[in-house]
């Protein structure tokens, strides 16, 4: 099959380095001459090396001539490739981006919005590294149109990555998108050194308010139970190199969201979860869904209370049943 990548990030080089070795023809779209040059000449980005049979293009408009497309752009970035593309004769795409928009969006949404082309989107429990480094991990492709599922799980599978497929697209995309605001979660209970339970009760409580939202926008509760829900979660909270985690182990050690976002953009790193922790939060709230964890660590992340009395407060709700 001929696959055409728009995005050169770690998650982007490792998805397309997958479809390589089962022997498909892979491109990648890159922004910037330079780093096509660089890519080209290192064969390496992030510490994951990119096999000799991919190619590089800077330009977009290539992606006619290939049979699916392959979208892993940040999500604020998600809305002006679509934009990009639309007016292009674009093939079946696959989507590998995380996260909700500043008008409360999904990104299948998104792209439903500019393009009328069958489309899949892919999530589960995949730190990029570990994947390059060919260590098991599964994940899941979730589309409405069942032969373009089917022939990109057949695509991707080996013997260390196994894609199921579901048509679940909205379950898919919350468990996503949400668990990285839960990973900023986690990394401050790392960080307040509280301990193996408080993470485990974390981690539960809020697969519960992901299912809840789920609930109220149709998502199959299976779903939650699956890769994408606690599989993602449990990965991104747990994983040091998670960008999210990171966010959060720092900003329970005492530091200021904008050192850390100053960090980040120095390693040329984008952490999905503080823009998805706003949106989420808004859309929760449209929706009438109680999310107080999802909330708190809004308030953290806006200054309005320390990491401290954000988990004094959660404990401290009123109590109830559990179901």
């Amino acid at each position: 099959m001929r696959f055409f990548t728009i995005g050169s990030g770690s998650w982007g080089i490792t998805l397309s380095k997958i479809l390589a070795e089962n022997g498909h023809h892979v491109r990648i779209f890159v922004r910037s001459p330079l780093k096509k040059e660089r890519l080209e000449r290192e064969r390496m980005e992030k510490g994951i090396p990119i096999p000799p049979s991919i190619e590089f293009t800077t330009r977009i408009e290539e992606l006619e001539d290939f049979e699916y497309i392959l979208i892993v752009v940040p999500s604020f970035a998600f809305e002006e490739t679509m934009v990009r593309i639309r007016e292009l004769r674009v093939p079946p795409a696959l989507i590998a981006t995380k996260g909700i928009d500043s008008k409360l969006r999904f990104m299948n949404q998104i792209l439903q919005e500019h393009l009328d082309v069958p489309h899949a989107v892919l999530s589960g429990p995949n730190i990029a590294i570990e994947i390059a480094q060919h260590k098991p991990a599964s994940t899941v492709i979730a589309s409405e149109y069942e032969d373009l599922a089917e022939n990109l799980q057949k695509a991707f599978f080996t013997d260390y990555f196994r894609p199921y497929i579901s048509r679940d697209v909205i379950g898919v995309e919350i468990g996503g998108a949400l668990k990285n605001v839960y990973a900023i979660a986690s990394g401050i209970v790392e960080a307040l050194n509280l301990g193996i339970n408080a993470r485990a009760s974390l981690i539960t409580r809020a697969l519960a308010e992901m299912m809840r939202l789920g609930e109220k926008m149709g998502a199959d509760s299976r779903t939650f139970a699956g890769l994408a829900g606690v599989g993602d979660l449990v990965a991104t909270s747990f994983s040091t190199s998670s960008r999210n985690h990171f966010v959060g182990y720092n900003l329970g050690l005492g530091k200021r969201l904008e050192e850390i976002e100053e960090e980040l953009k120095r390693r040329n790193m984008v952490a999905e979860g503080i823009n998805t922790t706003l949106y989420g939060s808004r859309l929760a709230e449209n929706l009438g869904v109680e999310m107080p964890i999802l909330s708190m660590v809004r308030a953290i992340l806006e200054g309005r209370v320390s990491v401290q009395e954000g988990v004094k407060r959660l404990i401290k709700r009123p109590l109830k049943r559990e179901f």
